[in-house]
C-alpha cells in the first residue's frame, strides 16, 4: 500500500471520527507497542537474519531482527463500521527503517457473528499471525524460525470474512480471505503472492485453542542482487534452470496446524507448518513446541524446534554441465533453512505493560543448509552448513 493511500485512509478515519453518527457515539482509540531487542552470536562468518523481516546484521550484536515500534489508530462507529491503521517501523530487508502500514483496513459487522474487512490485513497463515509484531504478547523473544520463516509474507492487501459462533461450550471462527502480498528480497529484488486465497479455522474452549490454516497462491521471486547475477553469469547456469531460481508463475501452498493451552500458570504452544512450491523457494516442513511456567511475574520457558527440507528449489541433475550443477547446488544450500534448535529463556513482567526477556538458543544447521543464517560478505560461500551455533537474545517489550 502506497504512502498516499495510507494518508487517505488516515484522513478518512479522522473524518469519520468527527462526523455525527446515527447510533452510539463513535469511539476513537490510539495504542502502540515497542520492542528494543538484540541478538548476539560468536560466529564470524555468519549473520543471523529473520527471513522477510530484516537485513543481515553486520556485527556480532544485531538490534535489527527484533526491534520494532508500532502505533495503531482505531475507529468504531455505533452501527458496526470501523477502521484500523497501524504504522510500524523496523529494519527492513533493504536495511532501512522506513515506516510502513502493517494494517490499514475498513470493517463492517454484517451481523453479531459476521464481519467483513477490506484493505491491508494480517496474513493469517499461523496461529499467532495477528499479534506477530506485538512481541509483548508472545512468551519468547521471537517466534521459532523453524516454522515462522517458512512463510515470510506477514500481511496482504485484500478482503476477508470473520465468522465467530458458539458450538456447545466452545467457539469456532471461520476466516476465509482473498488478496495479494509483496515483500523485498535480501540483497535486491522482490517476492509476490498473487491470487492468494485461503481459509483459517480456530476452535476455542476455555484454556485450550486449536487452529488450522491452508492457503494457495501464485508465487513470483525476482532476484536482482549482484551476488545472484555473478553466480548465474560466472557459473553459466542455463536459462531453463535460471527460470526455476528467479521468475514468475510458480504455484505455492502453505498449511499449518496449531495448539495453545494457557490456564494462567502453564502456557503450552505447538505448531506445524508446511510449504510446497514449484520453483523459486525450497519446499519444507517445520514444527515446534514451547512450554512456559509462571511464577508470579516470572515465566521461564523451554522450546524445541525443527525444520527439514522436503525438496530443493531446483534439481542440480537438470544442469547441462558439472559447472552449472555445482552452482545450482550452492544456490540450493544458501536457501535451505533446515535446522533444529533448543531454546531456554525467561520472561519478567516488571510492570503490567512491560516485560524483559532473555533466551539462549543452540542451533544445529543441517548438512547442505544455512538455516537462519547468511554467509557474511558472500551469501553463496561454501562450508557454512552442518554447523552448531549459539544465539543469545534479549528484549524489552512494552504496550501503551
Amino acid at each position: 500500500m502506497s504512502p498516499r493511500r495510507t494518508l487517505l485512509l488516515l484522513a478518512g478515519i479522522a473524518a469519520l471520527a468527527s462526523s455525527p453518527g446515527t447510533g452510539a457515539a463513535p469511539d476513537l482509540q490510539v495504542s502502540g507497542f515497542a520492542t528494543a531487542g538484540a541478538v548476539y552470536s560468536r560466529a564470524d562468518d555468519l549473520e543471523f537474519a529473520r527471513v522477510g523481516i530484516d537485513a543481515p546484521g553486520g556485527n556480532r550484536v544485531d538490534t535489527g531482527p527484533d526491534s520494532v515500534l508500532g502505533v495503531q489508530l482505531g475507529w468504531q462507529s455505533g452501527d458496526g463500521t470501523g477502521a484500523v491503521l497501524q504504522v510500524v517501523t523496523r529494519e527492513t530487508q533493504r536495511g532501512d527503517y522506513t515506516p510502513r502500514p502493517a494494517l490499514a483496513f475498513l470493517s463492517h459487522a454484517l451481523s453479531p457473528a459476521l464481519t467483513v474487512r477490506a484493505g491491508r490485513l494480517r496474513s493469517p497463515f499461523f496461529m499467532l499471525s495477528e499479534t506477530a509484531d506485538i512481541n509483548y504478547s508472545q512468551p519468547w523473544v521471537r517466534p521459532p524460525a523453524e516454522v515462522y520463516a517458512l512463510n515470510p509474507f506477514a500481511d496482504m492487501d485484500g478482503i476477508d470474512l470473520l465468522h465467530r459462533s458458539p458450538i456447545g461450550g466452545s467457539f469456532i471462527e471461520l476466516h476465509p480471505y482473498l488478496g495479494s502480498s509483496r515483500i523485498p528480497v535480501i540483497g535486491g529484488g522482490r517476492a509476490n503472492l498473487r491470487r492468494l486465497r485461503g481459509l483459517t479455522v480456530t476452535l476455542e474452549r476455555d484454556e485450550l485453542s486449536f487452529s488450522a490454516s491452508h492457503a494457495e497462491a501464485e508465487l513470483a521471486v525476482i532476484r536482482t542482487s549482484q551476488s545472484y547475477r555473478d553466480l548465474v553469469d560466472t557459473w553459466r547456469i542455463p536459462p531453463d534452470l535460471q527460470a526455476r531460481l528467479s521468475g514468475k508463475g510458480a504455484h505455492a501452498s502453505f498449511s499449518s496446524l496449531g495448539m495453545q493451552w494457557d490456564d494462567g500458570r502453564w502456557r503450552v504452544i505447538a505448531e506445524l507448518g508446511r510449504l510446497q512450491a514449484d520453483a523459486f523457494v525450497n519446499s519444507a516442513t517445520g514444527a515446534y513446541v514451547a512450554v512456559g511456567r509462571r511464577f508470579g511475574a516470572w515465566m521461564p520457558y523451554f522450546g524445541l524446534a525443527r525444520q527439514r527440507q522436503d525438496a530443493p528449489l531446483a534439481d542440480p541433475g537438470l544442469a547441462d554441465s558439472p559447472q552449472s550443477a555445482a552452482a545450482v547446488a550452492v544456490f540450493n544450500r544458501s536457501r535451505n533453512q533446515a535446522q533444529r534448535s533448543v531454546t531456554l529463556g525467561t520472561r519478567w513482567d516488571f510492570t503490567p505493560n512491560s516485560a524483559v526477556k532473555a533466551e539462549f538458543s543452540h542451533i544445529e544447521t543441517d548438512r547442505g543448509a544455512h538455516g537462519s543464517f547468511i554467509a557474511r560478505g558472500n551469501p553463496f560461500a561454501p562450508g557454512l552448513d552442518d554447523r552448531s551455533i549459539n544465539l543469545l537474545s534479549v528484549s524489552v517489550d512494552v504496550v501503551f
